[in-house]
């Protein structure tokens, strides 16, 4: 039975204001997210896919250099409507973000267990005594091995693994409805990543909270999500459940990344396969489809107009004039 809609994405864009003019950085992008459900999102690095979650968020600086568009649905209340002080409240309270980088991201100079309980006596007004109670037991749920010693420790006294568990725990400290993960295992060894992922999905079953989990990472989707978003330049091309992508991709660029991963087995020889060129700078978008420049199967139509995103099956949907098993073009 198909859950709740808990997280809905409409239209959203987001420009940025620079010395050299306006530029779009995420354009008209449309996604749901349900309760209970791990959605990823995937792409290349400069694809949007960052800018895209950390705009649901409402992260940049709306006063000099960002300017949203769209809507972004939760409980009832669009985010990029309500008023700034306002959003503060919902950060952290009913939706919270694990970012990349967690020594960057933690204070250096605050003991990890002050940086967890801050969220919950500001959320949740609880006194000192019970915001510490909580802390421990949320540094228990995520695995943190004899958690009254680490509550007293500064962040770079922790490992990357451990770090990148605080990081969760200081996230799930109000219990948010959404979860957003970018790269959350971006820098640690297989053996950790494995564990913070297993971590993810383990809390993802017992909260049943939504997660966007933003990766690179084919085989972390793959073994991780139900669905899969696949952004380019901007855009969601290509997105559909995690299965029948993985199965059938139809989008070009879908195909390619999937063809530059190595496999461990058959011809060790074997060339592994690239996409040519790079992702373009947002002042040499290209007219038409964003990925005709650099796709095996483009044509003047493809260099011309702008493809819309469309269902090519129940399960999916693919922005591309002539995507996988469709048409001539080889």
């Amino acid at each position: 039975m198909q859950k709740d809609i808990i997280l809905e994405v409409k239209n959203l864009s987001t420009e940025f204001q620079t010395e050299r003019g306006r530029y779009k950085a995420v354009d008209g992008v449309d996604f749901y997210l349900h309760r209970g459900e791990i959605l990823g999102i995937v792409g290349e690095s400069g694809c949007g896919k960052s800018v895209t979650v950390q705009s649901v968020m409402r992260l940049y600086d709306e006063k000099r250099t960002a300017c949203y568009s769209g809507e972004v649905w939760l409980e009832g209340k669009n985010l990029l409507r309500v008023p700034y002080r306002e959003m503060k409240k919902i950060r952290g309270e009913k939706i919270s973000m694990v970012f990349q980088d967690a020594l960057s991201s933690l204070n250096p100079l605050i003991k990890v267990g002050s940086q967890i309980t801050e969220a919950i006596r500001i959320h949740r007004k609880t006194g000192r005594r019970e915001a510490k109670n909580q802390g421990m037991e949320l540094l228990k749920a995520v695995g943190i091995p004899t958690p009254e010693k680490r509550f007293y420790q500064y962040p770079h006294e922790l490992s990357g693994g451990m770090r990148q568990r605080v990081m969760i725990a200081a996230a799930l400290a109000c219990r948010p409805q959404v979860l957003i993960a970018d790269e959350p295992t971006t820098a640690l060894d297989v053996t950790i990543q494995a564990q913070i992922l297993e971590l993810m999905k383990r809390l993802n079953r017992e909260m049943d909270m939504g997660i966007l989990l933003i990766t690179h990472d084919l085989a972390v989707v793959f073994e991780t999500c139900q669905r899969v978003l696949v952004m380019y330049l901007g855009q969601i091309v290509e997105e559909g459940e995690t299965e029948a992508l993985f199965q059938n991709p139809c989008h070009p660029y879908t195909v390619s990344l999937m063809e530059s991963v190595p496999v461990m087995e058959g011809d060790k020889n074997k060339r592994l396969n690239t996409i040519k060129g790079t992702v373009p700078l947002l002042n040499q978008i290209p007219a038409g489809c964003r990925f005709a420049p650099r796709c095996p199967r483009t044509s003047e139509k493809c260099r011309m107009e702008m493809p819309k995103l469309e269902a090519v099956s129940e399960m999916q949907k693919v922005r591309c004039w002539f995507p996988a098993g469709k048409g001539s073009l080889k």
